[in-house]
């Protein structure tokens, strides 16, 4: 604050509102001589500035900084690093109060905090009360510094009723009246002055008396008669360490400072805080220089600004690569999701992604999207059908795997699809379209479909095949999500009964889901293997404080519902991957691989050894990469995703489980041979899905 008026006063009273230092006689400076030079206001280098009041303002403690949301104008939000203070057109935040004040014990800041009262009646400013905490940590005892105090206030008489001509008697009664409200029926007896005052003509100092008659107020606090004098008095500190601690704020202009800070005290009644709050210049009070950072206090204010000041907290709090993020201005992005994806660091996140929460949560808890219920491969000219869901449109209509939608509404699909023909592909409502379809045999037909709310079969195909006298166990698992434990429990139950020697899991379209799955299905195959091992370490950033539960999980024996999940008992299991198998399925393979032989078909998976939480904010769930995921023998960074051992083309002109279908044929053939077959024709070179929630 600057103090162009009351300079001639600054080895006083300005101390105690700006901290501009210096004192003012020779005894005083012996006192403080160990005391550090006076601090001065930041440089300007030092200071963010912005152009409105604080009260139009949100500010987000972060783990880098403060994010500052303009909440009423145009501004959007700006991530302020290195700075120690903010500046407002009313006040200036303070931001190193908060580890200031917590390097001395809740006592002794109180103790402080007392003298603004007892001496001004007012709450502190943040920036003189951050000099005298340094003053104080210097060597300065409170008695001095309360001397001080009693020396500005006097300079102040007209403000605080101090006066040098005071009596003992007088500075006593004034004491009882501004400082502790007792005044009318509560005023002080005789007797009660006397003994007081009696203290000062002994000799005691006139600060050491206020902080004698403040702690003896205290002692009160379980009077019948006198308990609400301190509890006005602790009224005043909490109201006084919400305004300089918690908020830091110093008003910008010295004279409404002094006054404004007086009101603010004044206001406080035995009741409590809320009259004093609404004073403040503030009314962002869930705002703590003190607490860790947090965004609690942004979620569901579904503003477009606070939401993406929430997006940015999201990512500095939760996201893996959070050092890494290059700040982009908010304001040249219309949306939050938007925002929130120009924050990732690419060269490293392909997964993160945002959705809107209703369909996420519908697709995960009950497997329900609306759709066709088709999933498509684009092969050169050809867009395939890879596989059909049961009671679909999609199987109402005819459709199989392998066959080739060429035409939509009369347009040709034999190049990528364009806008219009998307919308047509991937309805977001009830809308009938007309395909021209090309069956394996490229006859022609045309059919209709009317997209509706499908629900998934994550278990697409259970069957046990014979070949050359051994069974086999052959499963097409497509979706990590709740609905999936049912009839995965139900498929391994009917191998275990039937005596398999072999597993064939077919993930080769399974972009992953719930991290929990991957490891049931991962135990039911190993069995009495895993009994006890670790089947996944989560690794978060250097922040996380997470609990040894959401870290290691080892391989679990129970399902949700608590029943045992039935054992396979397999030395080695056959996996047919793809390009879109991801995530939780991958961690089904690295989770089995130190305790079994793990062998892969088909193609490389898709390398995706993180994982994330759904995050809900007003209606968008955000998916921020929050861990990467190790095996029980620390292997995890499979970026690159895992190599086959028998490199394999999809094969849409069979059906799955069909067993000349190439990938289940070659993992047959691997299980008699312990070869792979001779490789026919070329590989495919499949593209990527889009990515799929890894893990809760």
């Amino acid at each position: 604050m600057r103090m162009t008026r009351l300079s001639l006063i600054c080895p006083l009273f300005a101390l105690l509102l700006t901290a501009c230092g210096g004192e003012s006689a020779v005894s005083d400076a012996q006192r403080l001589a160990a005391a550090p030079a006076p601090i001065s206001a930041p440089a300007p280098d030092e200071v963010q500035v912005f152009p409105g009041k604080r009260d139009t303002y949100l500010i987000t403690p972060i783990s880098l900084g403060f994010v500052v949301t303009d909440i009423a104008g145009n501004l959007g939000s700006v991530t302020v690093r290195d700075k120690k203070a903010i500046q407002f057109l009313d006040v200036r935040v303070n931001l190193e109060i908060g580890a200031l004040a917590k390097s001395i014990t809740e006592a002794q800041l109180n103790s402080l905090i007392d003298l603004y009262i007892g001496f001004f009646n007012r709450v502190p400013d943040a920036d003189g009360l951050a000099y005298w905490i340094r003053q104080y940590k210097a060597g300065a005892s409170l008695d001095q510094i309360a001397d001080h105090f009693y020396r500005a206030a006097i300079v102040y008489s007209a403000q605080t009723g101090y006066s040098s001509a005071m009596t003992p008697e007088e500075f006593v009664e004034i004491i009882y009246k501004n400082v502790l409200g007792r005044s009318g029926s509560a005023t002080p007896t005789a007797t009660e002055v006397k003994y007081w005052a009696d203290q000062l003509k002994a000799g005691m100092p006139r600060g050491v008396l206020l902080r004698s008659m403040l702690a003896s107020a205290r002692s009160f606090v379980g009077d019948l008669t006198w308990a609400w004098v301190p509890r006005i008095l602790d009224n005043k500190v909490k109201a006084s360490n919400l305004f300089a601690v918690s908020q830091g704020l110093n008003f910008n202009d010295a004279v409404q400072g002094m006054t404004q800070s007086m009101a603010i005290a004044a206001a406080v009644d035995v009741t409590g805080t809320t009259q004093a709050n609404n004073l403040m210049p503030s009314k962002d009070l869930a705002f703590n220089l003190q607490t860790a950072p947090s965004y609690a206090a942004l979620s569901e204010i579904c503003v477009p600004a606070v939401e993406k000041t929430w997006a940015r907290a999201h990512l500095d709090e939760q996201y893996l690569w959070y050092r890494e993020v290059v700040e982009t201005s908010n304001t040249a992005y219309s949306t939050p999701t938007a925002y929130f994806d120009s924050l990732l660091v690419k060269a490293k996140d392909k997964f993160s992604f945002t959705s809107p929460q209703a369909e996420i949560d519908a697709y995960f808890g009950s497997g329900k999207s609306f759709s066709y219920g088709y999933s498509l491969l684009r092969q050169g000219t050809r867009l395939r059908v890879l596989f059909v869901e049961p009671g679909s449109p999609a199987e109402s209509a005819g459709l199989k795997r392998g066959e080739t939608l060429a035409q939509v509404d009369g347009t040709s699909l034999a190049q990528v699809a364009n806008e219009v023909q998307f919308a047509a592909l991937y309805p977001s409502k009830a809308e009938t379209h007309s395909f021209d379809v090309l069956d394996v045999q490229l006859k022609s037909r045309t059919i209709s479909m009317t997209a509706a709310t499908v629900t998934k079969s994550p278990v697409l195909d259970s069957q046990v095949l014979t070949d050359n006298g051994r069974k086999f166990g052959y499963m097409v698992f497509n979706d990590h999500i709740a609905t999936a434990e049912a009839p995965l429990i139900a498929a391994m139950t009917k191998f275990k009964d039937a005596a398999i020697d072999d597993l064939i899991l077919d993930l080769r379209y399974n972009g992953g889901g719930y991290l929990y799955i991957a490891n049931e299905v991962a135990s039911m195959i190993a069995g009495n293997r895993v009994t006890d091992k670790v089947f996944e370490k989560l690794l978060y950033n250097d922040k996380s404080t997470a609990s040894p539960a959401l870290t290691t999980a080892n391989f679990y024996q129970y399902s949700t519902t608590a029943a045992r999940l039935p054992s396979l008992n397999l030395p080695r299991v056959f996996v047919l991957t793809g390009s879109r198998t991801c995530s939780a399925s991958e961690s089904i393979i690295n989770g089995l691989s130190p305790f079994l032989q793990v062998i892969l078909v088909g193609e490389n998976t898709c390398g995706k050894p993180y994982g994330f939480r759904q995050r809900n904010n007003c209606k968008t769930a955000y998916f921020a990469i929050q861990f990467s995921g190790v095996n029980a023998a620390g292997v995890g960074d499979y970026v690159n995703g895992f190599a086959p051992q028998c490199k394999v083309s999809d094969d849409l002109d069979h059906a799955l489980g069909n067993a000349a279908e190439s990938r289940l044929s070659a993992a047959l053939y691997y299980a008699k041979n312990a070869a792979c077959p001779a490789p026919s024709g070329n590989l495919e070179n499949l593209p990527q899905g889009a990515p799929q929630p890894a893990v809760e």
